[in-house]
């Protein structure tokens, strides 16, 4: 029999070895797929389609079965293929062990579940049809424990046992563009009869399995608060303290906004149980089990190890989706536990340069300066987020700017060999430069306790000789030390308290170098600017012409192409078959065209899937993350975080450019009722009617975007909408044109 000493030794020798080789949180990076690629990757969506044996798809005619299978494999795999979703990484493995443990007693489900990680921010899971289960890492952020864990599996292996998923055939049928995001919400979205089925029978799963039954409602709590970031911590009002920048404790007195979530709220026109009839219903399902156990160690290492990656993902989503807020207060909470972490500092420095991206003034020169930014929405934050959010909007912009540089300085010093922050680093300057609302003589070169002490001598001696003028200010010395933030009676306007805090950046020779080297840059835009303000209206119309036509010309000798996104519709519909049809007709005039043209292309995508391996799928991910975000920033080069991998994409396929392209293609002739009826009545100009009305209904939506791998800019966005069907001979001649442009020299003007 096994003591207690020895068994804890081996639960100790468990959490060890279960640690090696894991993630170093001080070095984080993010995760990735290993491994075998599983089948539901490899297999192509036509062959899971046919091979589907449709045995529970009685209750449907044929017509409506066929459209079913079509529709959700698609759905699923633009799911699988979207580069959010990863196999045989540390959290997928864990799913995949915690699901087979629950199923132990469930002799018809071994084997037929596969447990994946979907990264994303927000609290969900949801199973499939096919047995695939995704749990994302927003809510695995949220948990407190492998429990709350274990039900949440236990109720979505419920809803593939229960065939629940055939009530998502209404979501089949309607429209399919939407997010990836959405995608899962939809195929998460059952009627109120199948989630309480699904819960009352997930407890007596989760009973077999020997977890408290305690947990269960803490599970819903979660649920309930997962619009909140994944701790509510006061925020410390010295956290932006450095020994140069002071922030006051005012700034952190702000009033919190109340958490209004609750249990019980009206759920009439809702497809889901409020929480509180869910609650109220498990609890009694909890009550009819008399024998509940307590597992030895419920909550291991390893689950709070789980966790902490998918807290780390968190921060890494937040930030791609330019909510520097949510980041910053996210790498706040993980600060405490991780503060040496290069990972959180590198992020914390690109969160900053979003906060001043949005803060520069917009100069609204459509030529050259390419797109405005755009401001977003301001969003209402409740609980502790929210004192962080108000503190950062009550900062007037060259607050703003002063506390980015200082953060972004601060990272890039503490390790200069760090390509990201010398990147961050650079990216600042290059903002401070384009912003009117930054002047480095303006600032003090004292910070906040040396002005204090200085301030007090100086009022302790009025005949000292000082630029201040002791007590006796005339009107522009007042105006000047009112600026810096100097009240008249020898005090500090703590308002001003940034005006102080980079004291020693303005003093350094290399900052100063930087500085007046991105001032001259800028300045020759700026003189471009005066000249195309100069122009006649006649001469700035040839000129934006001029540009447009020469900003394709990127002279590409050779490029990498990522797999590209086509889609065949008719009306809201997508046609899956002839999607797939029109994407191998796509892929073959790249080639062909790119062969004719002598331009060497090689490609990251999804033709070949059974010969992939899981090396492949992270760089298809990876230029899919990347993509997205540096569209989003187009004519603004402010995000530096995939500079190094881009690069090593770079050198792996030796080429500097990526193309990546968005094709839509839709059928739908003019043939409304009315039209027919008229022109049938009026047939002789029916005649000439109908063909043109057939031949005319085609469109097609090109979209070309080129992403420069060095810098991980976008370089080129460019769309065209046209009136033409999916022909071969079509397809070719736009990607001939298209290459044909890209491979010119641009001329200098």
């Amino acid at each position: 029999m096994i003591n207690k000493g020895t068994l804890l030794l081996l639960c100790s020798l468990f959490v060890l070895f279960q640690s090696v080789g894991q993630n170093d949180f001080d070095n984080y990076k993010p995760l990735a797929s290993k491994g075998r690629v599983p089948k539901d990757f490899s297999n192509s969506t036509l062959s899971k389609i046919k091979q589907d044996n449709r045995e529970d798809l009685k209750s449907l005619n044929n017509r409506k079965k066929e459209f079913f299978v079509e529709q959700i494999n698609y759905s699923i795999d633009q799911i699988l293929h979207s580069g959010n979703v990863t196999f045989g990484d540390t959290i997928s493995n864990y799913l995949q062990e915690l699901g087979d443990k629950l199923i132990a007693g469930e002799t018809n489900l071994r084997g037929k579940l596969r447990f994946y990680t979907y990264n994303s921010t927000e609290a969900n899971a949801f199973s499939t049809r096919q047995g695939i289960v995704f749990v994302t890492t927003g809510l695995i952020a949220q948990l407190t424990s492998e429990a709350q864990l274990a039900f949440v599996l236990s109720h979505e292996i419920i809803h593939y046992q229960e065939h629940h998923v055939l009530d998502l055939f209404e979501y089949a049928t309607k429209e399919k563009f939407y997010s990836y995001n959405e995608k899962a919400r939809f195929l998460s979205n059952y009627s109120r009869e199948n989630e309480l089925e699904a819960d009352r029978l997930a407890v007596k799963m989760f009973h077999d399995a020997g977890y408290k039954s305690s947990e269960i409602n803490k599970t819903f709590d979660v649920l309930l608060y997962s619009y909140l970031p994944f701790e509510e911590l006061k925020l410390d009002k010295t956290y932006f303290n450095t020994r140069e920048m002071y922030v006051p404790e005012m700034y952190f007195e702000f009033k919190r906004n109340e958490i209004s979530a609750k249990f019980k709220y009206n759920d009439y026109l809702m497809s889901h149980p409020n929480l509180a009839k869910r609650k109220e219903q498990v609890s009694e399902q909890v009550s009819k089990f008399k024998d509940w156990k307590e597992v030895l160690y419920p909550d291991s290492s390893r689950f709070f190890y789980i966790r902490d990656v998918a807290r780390f993902e968190y921060v890494l989503n937040k930030v791609y989706s330019e909510e520097p807020v949510e980041a910053l207060y996210a790498i706040y909470i993980l600060e405490k536990k991780y503060p040496e972490s290069t990972f959180l500092r590198n992020y914390k420095s690109q969160a900053w340069l979003d906060i001043m991206k949005l803060t520069i003034k917009k100069e609204g020169y459509k030529t050259f300066s390419n797109y405005s930014l755009k401001p977003k929405r301001q969003r209402y934050y409740e609980g502790q987020i929210s004192i962080l959010n108000q503190f950062i909007n009550v900062l007037p912009k060259t607050g703003k700017l002063a506390m980015g540089l200082r953060a972004v300085y601060d990272a890039y010093h503490a390790d200069t060999t760090n390509v990201i922050a010398r990147k961050c680093y650079e990216t600042a300057i290059h903002l401070l430069v384009k912003s009117d609302d930054f002047e480095p003589e303006k600032f003090s070169a004292k910070n906040f306790p040396e002005t204090l002490a200085y301030l007090k001598e100086l009022k302790q001696d009025t005949s000292a000789k000082s630029k201040l003028h002791g007590v006796e200010w005339d009107k522009y010395a007042v105006i000047e030390n009112q600026s810096k933030g100097v009240t008249e009676d020898f005090g500090i306007d703590s308002a001003k308290f940034y005006m102080y805090g980079i004291s020693d950046i303005i003093q350094d020779s290399s900052f100063l170098k930087k500085f007046r080297e991105s001032t001259l840059k800028n300045g020759m835009l700026v003189t471009k600017r005066d000249v195309f303000n100069l122009m006649t209206d006649a001469e700035q119309e040839n000129q934006e012409y001029y540009t447009y036509d020469e900003q394709i010309h990127l002279k590409m000798d050779s490029m990498l192409i990522l797999q590209p996104a086509v889609f065949e519709t008719s009306g809201s519909e997508i046609d899956v078959f002839k999607t797939f049809k029109t994407q191998d007709r796509v892929s073959k005039e790249i080639y062909s065209n790119a062969a004719d043209l002598k331009i060497h292309v090689k490609s990251v995508g999804l033709k070949d899937l059974e010969s992939l391996s899981a090396e492949d799928w992270n760089d298809y991910a990876l230029l899919q993350r990347c993509l997205t975000r540096a569209i989003s920033d187009y004519g603004n080069d402010y995000f530096v975080l995939d500079v190094p991998n881009l690069n090593g994409i770079n050198a792996k396929f030796k080429t500097e450019k990526l193309l990546f392209l968005e094709y839509q293609h839709t059928y739908a002739p003019d043939l409304y009722f009315g039209n027919v009826a008229l022109f049938t009545v009026l047939l002789p100009v029916g005649l000439v009617y109908f063909p043109i009305a057939i031949l005319s209904g085609h469109y097609s939506d090109w979209q070309f975007y080129v992403l420069d791998l060095k810098t991980g800019e976008v370089v080129l966005d460019r769309s065209y909408y046209v009136n033409e069907p999916a022909s071969k001979h079509s397809i070719g001649s736009r990607l001939n044109a298209m290459f044909h442009q890209l491979k010119q020299v641009k001329n200098d003007y």
